[in-house]
């Protein structure tokens, strides 16, 4: 008994804290305006977008690349289709973002994805957590390894939101506004145009940033998988899926060329649906980049858009 009661009082230690940070966060998220303004929460935005645009429309998923990258205005006027772009954050995984796609597909949809080079199956905890925060129902979209994974990811995110906030009320941070007016501020929820297009970034001036090395040891074959699956669901809805390959620096294409290959190789061989064009059709200048290898500035928007208006009415869009 009086190991009972002592593995009790741990457990006991352990939860309380983080059920008292839990409220806390909860009611940070309810009532904090800077809170609601958060880059992650736009995945209310988007969710409200693929639930409420009627089908037939031209859906965009992938990371950010598609998210700062294209001017959906220029791609639904030259189409003729309403476009949502879905696109967010690359660290959600493959896996989490074709079940997002899979709960909002509907009949005469097409489905147009792309992946970064630096995108995992998995994804990362964190930021899915986080959206969880915002969209509670993204929780199922969350596949934990294990239960000891799922506590250690819980208890992480909740401390993280912890430092979160002392952090902010320390900096006096916590209630800056920011808009899309604003020439500094690029990642926040108001950020977005009607469309899901990244467009807070447009008005600012470019930073400086580096282009780093892919490893080698990059393996797209669950990544493909996950796409696959996708699509073997959404042909049977009648839906249409296609892939591209995401826009990237002439620099960076130069500096990875070997790995960049070797994941087309993959895609040829394993993906069961149409392939648009080629990596070195999503390959621009550096000087069309805004802030990393994937995120296009005002011009290589347009410019990324274009080839893709091409690359789709090949397709016959």
């Amino acid at each position: 008994m009086k190991l009972i009661r002592f593995f009790t009082k741990i457990l006991f230690i352990a939860i309380v804290p983080l059920i008292t940070i839990d409220g806390l966060r909860k009611a940070d998220l309810t009532f904090d305006p800077r809170s609601g303004n958060a880059y992650l929460a736009t995945f209310i935005d988007k969710m409200h977008l693929l639930d409420s645009v009627p089908s037939p429309r031209l859906i965009l998923m992938s990371g950010s690349s598609m998210a700062f990258g294209v001017d959906s205005d220029l791609l639904s006027k030259e189409l003729e289709i309403p476009v949502v772009n879905a696109a967010l954050h690359f660290n959600l995984g493959s896996k989490f973002m074709m079940e997002q796609l899979t709960s909002t597909v509907k009949k005469g949809d097409i489905v147009l994805i792309t992946l970064e080079y630096v995108t995992t199956s998995q994804g990362k905890y964190e930021e899915q957590l986080i959206i969880s925060d915002f969209y509670p129902h993204a929780k199922k979209w969350i596949h934990f390894d294990s239960f000891t994974d799922e506590v250690s990811a819980y208890t992480n995110h909740r401390l993280s939101d912890c430092r979160l906030l002392i952090g902010e009320f320390w900096a006096g941070t916590r209630n800056k506004p920011i808009s899309i007016e604003d020439t500094t501020s690029v990642f926040f929820r108001k950020c977005f145009d009607k469309n899901g297009d990244l467009v807070g970034h447009l008005n600012n001036s470019q930073p400086t940033f580096s282009n780093p090395e892919l490893s080698t040891d990059i393996e797209f074959s669950q990544q493909i998988k996950d796409l696959n699956d996708f699509a073997t669901f959404a042909q049977q809805k009648g839906v249409k899926v296609l892939f591209t390959f995401p826009s990237y620096t002439e620099s960076g294409y130069e500096k990875n060329m070997p790995v960049v290959k070797k994941i087309e190789q993959e895609y040829r061989t394993q993906l069961k649906f149409p392939i648009l064009g080629t990596p070195e059709n999503s390959v621009l200048d550096d000087s069309f980049f805004f802030d990393n290898v994937y995120h296009l500035n005002a011009q290589g928007r347009k410019i990324f858009t274009s080839r893709l208006i091409q690359l789709l009415e090949q397709e016959g869009v």
